[in-house]
């Protein structure tokens, strides 16, 4: 009688997950939203944006330095 018990919480089992399987499968995805709704916007993460302002800083002050000699490289 036990064993007649399990077969029928087994199957009670699988039809309840048939059907939320059926109703996940009916859902619609998202619909994406373009234009004003949501603007596509690219970026750069604030590491990468820290990366690129130090390198032109560092690029500034050593195009300063050779043009002011600071290195010596032109000096009599």
């Amino acid at each position: 009688m036990d064993n007649n018990n399990d077969n029928r919480k087994d199957k009670d089992r699988e039809q309840e997950y048939m059907k939320t399987s059926e109703q996940e499968l009916d859902r619609k995805p998202p619909k994406e939203e373009q234009g004003l709704d949501k603007p596509k916007t690219t970026g750069y993460p604030p590491l990468q944006l820290g990366l690129i302002v130090f390198g032109i800083a560092v690029l500034v002050i050593v195009g300063f330095a050779i043009g002011f000699d600071w290195f010596g490289l032109f000096g009599n």
